[in-house]
């Protein structure tokens, strides 16, 4: 052989990595034999891939949530305990007779009357 057919086999050859992208971008690779024997094993790993990649936005989405609704609730304790307090201070007797003052009722200054009455049939 000569020098010219040396350089040229061996301009034509490419390096290792080279080779393998444009064979993986060409799809020679998907010719070969022990790929066209495994391709039910690489559809199924394929598969769990891509269930597992969902499976991760599912997770993250439900902690995301979760997140909001222990925000939510949060908020919605501290409403009910300002609302309790509000509640409290209105059922004190002073804010009960200042609110029925305004509707022209006055409160009792005289103790209730107990009225006992006796039943003649039970007197024995």
């Amino acid at each position: 052989m000569s020098n010219a057919n040396k350089k040229k086999e061996k301009g034509s050859k490419k390096p290792g990595f080279t080779r393998g992208v444009n064979t993986l971008l060409s799809g020679r690779f998907l010719t070969r034999e022990y790929v066209q024997v495994n391709l039910p094993f690489i559809f199924f790993v394929v598969a769990i891939m891509v269930c597992y990649i969902s499976y991760g936005y599912f997770a993250e989405r439900n902690v995301k949530d979760m997140v909001q609704a222990e925000a939510q609730l949060r908020e919605l304790k501290a409403q009910n305990l300002s609302m309790h307090a509000r509640l409290e201070q209105l059922k004190q007797q002073s804010a009960v007779a200042e609110s029925i003052r305004d509707l022209g009722l006055v409160e009792s200054t005289t103790p209730p009357t107990i009225i006992r009455v006796t039943d003649p049939e039970n007197n024995n």
